[in-house]
């Protein structure tokens, strides 16, 4: 399938939509260091920075690659970011964050099923991997409930004090 900035992913309580400039302070608010506690980003507030990520989300899907998307709520609320990444026959990497206040109502869940459900119908693949903290227990019930394994665990850089210690999950096919 070829990549395209028209893709939208509609599940019962939200909509996934390819990220884009207009999204650029909602990603700056809400991309906090409470939310990134076990992901391998250290967010400064940096406006430059989060421009930045939307341009390479940008110029990724145009290598059709990635497909990095913004998570809106029934009311067309921003509540965080999801993608499909590095692409591959062989494989593909889930990811997603969302903001505190959506945090823990089940919509991780929700949004991983739909992306699953996008790549089953348009990709042809291997496995899909999806990598979390070992400590971000309420992160690790997403693949756990939809199918996933353990497969391997690394160390992953968070900053110079402090290694994620990675739980790649997989799901084959």
């Amino acid at each position: 399938m070829e990549l395209h900035s028209d893709i939208i992913i509609k599940t019962e309580n939200l909509t996934l939509k390819t990220v884009d400039s207009t999204y650029v302070d909602d990603i700056l608010k809400h991309f906090t260091k409470e939310v990134t506690r076990y992901m391998p980003f250290n967010p400064e507030g940096n406006k430059k920075e989060i421009s930045d990520f939307v341009e390479n989300s940008e110029r990724t899907l145009l290598l059709n690659t990635d497909l990095v998307m913004v998570v809106l709520d029934s009311n067309k609320e921003f509540i965080g970011c999801c993608g499909i990444h590095n692409i591959t026959k062989e494989s593909i990497e889930l990811g997603l964050w969302l903001k505190s206040s959506s945090q823990g109502k089940g919509l991780g869940t929700e949004i991983v099923t739909a992306l699953i459900r996008f790549l089953e119908d348009h990709f042809t693949f291997k496995y899909i991997l999806y990598p979390v903290d070992e400590e971000n227990i309420a992160s690790r019930k997403i693949p756990e409930k939809i199918g996933f394994v353990p497969f391997i665990t690394y160390k992953k850089n968070k900053n110079n004090l402090y290694d994620l210690n990675i739980v790649e999950y997989r799901k084959y096919y």
